[in-house]
């Protein structure tokens, strides 16, 4: 069998999937199973760090008209000529609302494939509620319909199986995680050498927030909580790390700052990569994401592969973390993220130091290989070829 993974975008700063779905077709490949990575390009020269250090399949292909559409004559041409030449394909798309999972619904019905649609944190409320009007256009010009025919739909936890099923969606959902790759972690440079490389303070302690700059994210949150807490704790800085993907929100993030006089207190770095990367989870004390919603959220999961605690919202799939006593998992408002960020810092050092390496046998089981293997068995039983694995659940379930 051979996989086609559709996505908007595959760049290094697309944002989780970039990161996501080649590792999985890297582990996918080490378990003898076929695939290549379809993306729309952007901009010139993109690239993505694991597909190369990795040597995976990847295509590229110009959009035409409007962007935001994500519409392709060449892409859908690719596609079909790969239709017409080869047996046992499965389009596994990565997103919604536009072209992408469009044209997999289309030439799927057109020449009899399966295809899987992971809808990759799409469906919460949260994420219905930005661009609604576009988004229930589209639910009734296609997107309903795709997700209803498709062999089945790709969930990470089960908040989203339940969002599926609320909004009527009648197939097959399959539940697999997303994971981590723990081999990245296994060497990394020491505090004192990462927060040399990164420019930073070699007497401060870092709190790291990671991933964009985007409202989803939930910095505000963060940065007025330690716009309270900044004055008390000294040794304390926050670093934060990622590519800007709402200018807007960014400008309102610095009037916050300055307005708090923390433009020494605060280090935006903008997109890191490779190594500097893992040095700036080495260079930190501590994490926090606080976002309104994160179907996985790898940040997290790097994080705890660190061995720092975190912070992180209800709007995240990671009850665990307050079960393992890894850190803080909070309902996200203000008030609660002001209380788990004072709370951290009032920790000892060896007492954040514990819920990091209690972080650390939690991320353990994420291991791709693992969800590899139950993907694997995925697409073994859209083609016919096994019996319906544990982890599918059709409409008759109960969940």
């Amino acid at each position: 069998m051979k996989i086609y993974h559709l996505l908007e975008n595959l760049d290094d700063t697309y944002g989780g999937p970039a990161k996501s779905v080649p590792y999985l077709a890297k582990s996918l490949k080490e378990i003898g199973v076929q695939s290549t990575l379809l993306s729309i390009r952007y901009y010139d020269n993109e690239s993505n760090e694991i597909i190369e250090e990795n040597g995976l399949t990847w295509l590229s292909f110009s959009y035409n008209f409007v962007r935001k559409t994500r519409y392709s004559k060449a892409l859908t041409n690719y596609l079909i000529d790969a239709a017409k030449k080869n047996k046992n394909i499965i389009l596994h798309t990565h997103n919604l609302w536009n072209y992408i999972p469009y044209i997999a619904y289309s030439l799927a019905k057109k020449y009899h494939m399966p295809y899987i649609v992971a809808i990759r944190g799409s469906l919460y409320p949260w994420s219905l509620a930005q661009s609604s009007l576009q988004k229930k256009i589209a639910w009734f010009l296609f997107q309903k319909r795709v997700l209803n025919s498709a062999s089945c739909v790709h969930v990470t936890e089960m908040a989203e199986l339940e969002a599926v099923r609320k909004l009527g969606i009648t197939s097959p959902v399959v539940l697999v995680p997303n994971g981590i790759n723990l081999d990245e972690f296994n060497s990394m440079n020491s505090k004192d050498i990462a927060k040399q490389n990164l420019g930073l303070d070699k007497n401060k302690n870092y709190i790291l927030f990671l991933s964009r700059i985007h409202p989803k994210k939930g910095l505000e949150f963060l940065v007025r909580a330690w716009a309270k807490l900044a004055n008390k704790y000294l040794y304390w800085d926050l670093l934060i790390v990622g590519p800007i993907y709402d200018e807007k929100y960014h400008k309102e993030l610095q009037s916050e700052i300055f307005k708090n006089h923390l433009e020494q207190r605060v280090h935006f770095t903008g997109m890191l990569g490779g190594e500097k990367r893992k040095d700036c989870f080495s260079a930190s004390s501590l994490f926090v994401l606080p976002s309104h919603t994160e179907n996985f959220g790898i940040a997290i999961a790097e994080a705890m592969a660190a061995k720092l605690p975190i912070i992180t919202t209800h709007g995240t799939p990671w009850q665990e973390v307050e079960e393992y006593d890894a850190g803080w998992w909070v309902e996200l408002n203000q008030e609660n993220i002001d209380n788990a960020l004072a709370e951290a810092l009032a920790c000892r050092e060896y007492e954040l130091k514990q819920k990091g390496l209690n972080g650390f046998e939690l991320i353990q089981k994420y291991e791709w290989k693992y969800q590899a293997e139950k993907m694997k068995q995925v697409y073994e039983w859209v083609l016919g070829k096994v019996n319906k694995p544990e982890f599918v659940y059709e409409i008759e379930d109960k969940i």
